[in-house]
């Protein structure tokens, strides 16, 4: 009996021997290089007048972003002006000068890519007079940004 406990043992030891953590696992996976973004929009901005949105990419090492893109949209999704694309300016740096038509309260979301990494940062900004629905939304808090689970083009 004994001999029976002791090879069912000595198995179960070097089956769960087998089973260790490779200490180089991580490093056999794609690793990533991370892609951020910041967005800078002036303090004060008026319908029809232009706005010049800046674009703070940093991306590890010497790489090109594969698109960077700036989509404005009226927080109550009323009005879209779609995306368009920026401008690069300097080294890690992109500028986009554009204008809205009505005031309310808007989001300007950043689209870009580089290495693989996709990124959408968001950024909510006032344009002119709101509402009080507009300014009941500002301090109640805005609505959850949805993820986007679809491809970008």
């Amino acid at each position: 009996m004994k001999r029976i406990i002791l090879a069912i043992s000595l198995t179960a030891v070097v089956a769960l021997s087998a089973c260790t953590v490779n200490p180089d696992a991580a490093e056999r996976y794609k690793q990533e290089t991370p892609l951020q973004a910041t967005l800078d929009i002036p303090g004060v901005v008026e319908a029809g007048e232009p706005i010049t949105f800046e674009i703070d990419l940093r991306i590890e090492g010497d790489v090109e972003p594969d698109f960077v893109h700036l989509e404005l949209q009226k927080a109550d999704g009323t009005i879209s002006y779609g995306m368009q694309e920026a401008t690069r300016t300097a080294d890690g740096t992109y500028e986009l000068t554009t204008s809205v038509k009505q005031d309310g309260l808007y989001i300007a979301r950043v689209h870009a890519q580089a290495n693989g990494s996709t990124i959408f940062p968001a950024k909510q900004f006032i344009v002119g007079e709101l509402t009080d629905d507009e300014w009941a939304a500002l301090y109640d808090g805005a609505a959850p940004v949805e993820a986007v689970t679809e491809p970008h083009h």
